[in-house]
């Protein structure tokens, strides 16, 4: 039966629930991906595994940045973007190489979910530009194990970076639970973001179909209006 090929994930032979789960306020570390610098390839050991360090240090603490389970917080984090942090950037903000890192499921227990951390620019010869403030979503569910999370620029705002430079990056840390639901016949188990209050999620589907058709009617009486003036000049000529 096909349901039978289905796996968990993060497959692991290690059993996640013999480690004591997540309490709240408890430090969350993120590992990075080490790269090289002028082709974004992954770096890897003598047993050709892939390389994972520590995230970026900030200069607020001497110490790489870390979440806080259950915690919402926005951290300021500055990072001094010596030679090889600043070639790195190019290559993230090019989307040459993916900004990946990961986390633990438990905490200390080995087995690891990866987070993308996508910051937008622009890359220039002699200088990038970058959104420095990141929207951080973390998902969290009833065992206290942290199964997603995703990272993403999310303001207008740019800062101009040059190789040197010590740069404030912000980051908007949210976390939410997920619920798990056995999807059809395969025993197919998704986690969900649970809304506090289920008539909310109607409300906003409601009022952005509103929106829509209000901002549809607005351009399509725009284009008409803009036709027949077209036209009614064109007879006068």
């Amino acid at each position: 039966m096909l349901g039978s090929k289905y796996q968990p994930y993060p497959i692991s032979d290690l059993d996640p629930t013999t480690y004591k789960p997540y309490t709240k306020g408890q430090l969350v570390p993120l590992q990075c991906i080490r790269r090289q610098i002028d082709n974004g390839e992954h770096v890897f050991d003598s047993e050709g595994n892939i390389v994972f360090a520590p995230f970026m240090n900030c200069l607020e603490t001497n110490s790489p940045l870390s979440l806080k389970y259950m915690e919402d917080s926005n951290v300021k984090c500055t990072v001094k973007f010596e030679d090889e942090i600043f070639h790195l950037f190019q290559l993230y903000l090019h989307k040459d190489a993916p900004f990946t890192c990961r986390y633990e499921l438990r905490p200390n227990s080995g087995i690891y979910l990866p987070i993308d951390l996508s910051f937008r620019g622009n890359v220039l010869e002699s200088h990038f530009d970058i959104d420095p403030n990141l929207n951080v979503v973390m998902l969290s569910n009833n065992e206290n194990e942290i199964v997603a999370g995703s990272a993403f620029s999310s303001s207008t705002n740019t800062t101009k970076v040059i190789i040197g430079q010590n740069v404030e990056l912000s980051f908007n840390i949210k976390w939410t639970n997920a619920h798990k639901e056995i999807i059809g016949d395969d025993n197919v188990g998704v986690y969900w973001i649970a809304s506090r209050n289920p008539w909310l999620v109607w409300i906003y589907a409601a009022a952005g179909c509103c929106v829509g058709i209000i901002l549809t009617l607005v351009v399509s009486y725009k284009r008409i209006g803009k036709k027949v003036q077209l036209e009614s000049w064109s007879k006068v000529e």
